[in-house]
């Protein structure tokens, strides 16, 4: 299985967060939810900060267009 884009992950996370506040929602599928919704914050976070990374190694010349 192909790994999920920054944005299939955003989505994910916004669903879950918003599925969370559904009055329905048992503690158990919150709990769930609120696990799954870590993993997708976790991946995210990490993504972003690669990106800031490579911004960083490309203002400070480190990298070329190329690489970017």
């Amino acid at each position: 299985m192909a790994e999920k884009t920054f944005t299939e992950s955003l989505k994910d996370l916004q669903k879950a967060a918003a599925d969370i506040g559904r009055q329905a929602t048992t503690l158990e599928d919150s709990l769930r939810l609120f696990d799954e919704g870590m993993k997708e914050a976790e991946y995210c976070r990490k993504v972003l900060e690669s990106a800031a990374q490579k911004i960083q190694l490309y203002e400070n010349g480190e990298i070329k267009d190329a690489e970017f």
